[in-house]
């Protein structure tokens, strides 16, 4: 589970390292987004382009329930998704995450990097008219993997992390192989990310330099 990240890198840089062709919207330098608050997501629209544009953290398709995280396996094996895991890929960048762990009356919040700087988790998205018929209902999801051994002392599941060339299989619309797809939302290696515990939630208001990881 990912209970809320850190989204801090010039547009600029995402524009490049996500090779954007079109910005619609993006808000840099947000030191934690939570659940139900907007996130920026990458995506491709049906003229092939690659958009950068923000979404509620929190899937609400017509048929389901509010999901902010999806694991691999649930997700694959649930036929109800097997249109947006065709047709609604999308990356959400990322600087940091956040888990944290509750014992007793005391929560602690870990705070998880990779090396080289921002880096994309494998996300789902749907859009769709609010029963008011005016506003439109833009939502994603992050879609989990298996712990690696830096997140399961704190956590059994991990945000799917996908590097350059996983990202591209991610987002090409003609990628259709749910075996492929699911094959790519795997366990990060352990040597490319860090981990810091904090030893009070306002630690979360410095999170350092951020580098692209994709350069």
């Amino acid at each position: 589970m990912c209970h809320s990240i850190a989204m801090l890198a010039d547009v600029n840089d995402i524009m490049k390292q996500f090779r954007i062709d079109r910005l619609l919207s993006y808000s840099s330098n947000r030191y934690e987004v939570k659940p139900t608050e907007s996130v920026s997501a990458v995506m491709m629209n049906k003229k092939g382009e690659r958009l950068l544009d923000e979404f509620r953290w929190g899937l609400m398709p017509f048929w389901a329930k509010d999901a902010v995280c999806g694991e691999r396996d649930s997700i694959f094996s649930n036929h109800v998704f097997e249109r947006i895991v065709r047709k609604q890929r999308c990356i959400i960048p990322c600087s940091s995450f956040y888990v944290s762990v509750t014992e007793g009356k005391e929560t602690q919040w870990t705070r998880f990097k990779m090396r080289s700087g921002t880096f994309g988790i494998a996300g789902l998205y749907d859009v769709w008219q609010a029963p008011s018929g005016q506003e439109e209902m833009r939502t994603c999801m992050m879609l989990m993997t298996d712990a690696n051994s830096v997140v399961s002392p704190y956590h059994r599941h991990m945000p799917a992390i996908l590097d350059q060339d996983q990202a591209e299989m991610w987002l090409a619309p003609e990628q259709r192989d749910s075996r492929l797809l699911r094959s790519l939302l795997r366990p990060v290696d352990d040597l490319l990310m860090v981990a810091n515990v904090l030893s009070s939630p306002e630690e979360k208001l410095d999170t350092g330099s951020d580098l692209s990881v994709f350069a």
